[in-house]
């Protein structure tokens, strides 16, 4: 399941048993689908801000002069149905003043309301919760997003008044990579994958090369761990995944306490849904023995005769249970075996 975006805020100055035991084959690659399907990119998002908010900050507002001073409570609703994922103090110390930053990233192109209203009405309960300037930007994080948005909603004019709301469109997809392949900038490195890379550079070429930067970033394990698992949960989105999949680099990752919690929820969800699915699998085989014997008791209690009994194999061949149920009608209704025998292969032909 991909999420299509995640909100950012920063307070700134600026069953059977053979149905058992395959539910149980299908729990571990379950899990694997889970974990690639499941994007967390607002949990990814979190981290990376947490670690580093200043060069997201500085990124959103096209500025080294901010300062994230601490982090505010992140559990209030911005607007209806939307919850901010982060909110900072921070400091615009060229400009000596204090703000609201609030950041936005898309994966895709707003489906419920256009980006310019969604983008005003975070805004405007950030003014009005904090009384406070705020300022926004969005992150378009893959192609074709963001494209049409013209970052501004306005109407009216200077005789009957209106409004003129503008913020930051950044299409990370646009950005020359090589800007921030920089083991110094490391809130930044996991996106670099979406970003441009230098002339002559095969997509393939840099990937490789923003994960090794990545690897000799000046962090500790732990969060080398999360810079990698993000980075290939973000180089993702463009590129095939295959180029993510090593051994080494998942060795790494695994010292990421978010990717070990992603792992243990996947595994979880694999465990239930194939449980889940094991049970489906019990009940739908219990129906279908139930129907195979119904078919024999009628034989045998008709015709007083063994030979049903070789036709079990026969019958559990069978895979509908529409053809059960009417090789069952078929059973009450012949005048003898041999004449269901004749039934049972012409229904096989």
């Amino acid at each position: 399941m991909i999420a299509e975006d995640t909100g950012f805020c920063f307070l700134a100055t600026q069953t059977t048993p053979t149905a058992h035991s395959q539910s149980i084959s299908l729990i571990f690659s379950l899990a694997v689908c889970i974990i690639r399907i499941m994007a967390h990119y607002d949990e990814l998002f979190k981290h990376l801000g947490e670690y580093s908010p200043d060069q997201l900050a500085a990124l959103a507002l096209n500025t080294e002069q901010v300062r994230v001073r601490d982090s505010l409570n992140t559990e209030q609703p911005t607007v209806k149905l939307h919850h901010s994922d982060l909110t900072f103090r921070v400091s615009l110390p060229d400009r000596g003043e204090e703000a609201i930053l609030h950041i936005e990233a898309q994966t895709e192109e707003s489906q419920d309301k256009p980006m310019p209203l969604r983008m005003l009405a975070y805004v405007s309960f950030l003014v009005h919760q904090h009384e406070m300037n705020v300022y926004s930007t969005v992150f378009y994080l893959r192609p074709p997003a963001g494209q049409n948005d013209p970052g501004h909603y306005t109407y009216g004019d200077e005789v009957i008044g209106g409004l003129r709301f503008t913020y930051n469109v950044i299409r990370v997809y646009e950005l020359e990579g090589e800007s921030y392949l920089d083991p110094g900038t490391v809130g930044l490195l996991p996106f670099t994958p979406l970003m441009r890379p230098p002339t002559g550079i095969a997509p393939e070429a840099w990937v490789e090369r923003c994960i090794e930067t990545t690897k000799t970033a000046p962090v500790d394990s732990r969060t080398r761990g999360t810079l990698l698992y993000a980075l290939s949960v973000f180089g993702g989105l463009i590129h095939p995944p295959e180029l993510f999949q090593d051994g080494i680099l998942e060795a790494l990752m695994r010292e990421s306490p978010v990717y070990e919690s992603v792992i243990q929820r996947g595994i979880q969800q694999g465990i239930e849904q194939g449980i889940e699915q094991g049970i489906e699998q019990g009940i739908e085989q219990g129906k279908k023995e139930h129907a195979v014997e119904a078919i024999l008791t009628v034989l045998e209690v008709r015709f007083q005769t063994d030979v049903a009994e070789k036709l079990k194999p026969f019958l559990r061949a069978i895979d509908d249970l529409q053809r059960l149920d009417h090789l069952h009608r078929v059973a009450a209704q012949v005048s003898d075996v041999d004449a269901f025998t004749q039934a049972l292969l012409n229904l096989e032909n």
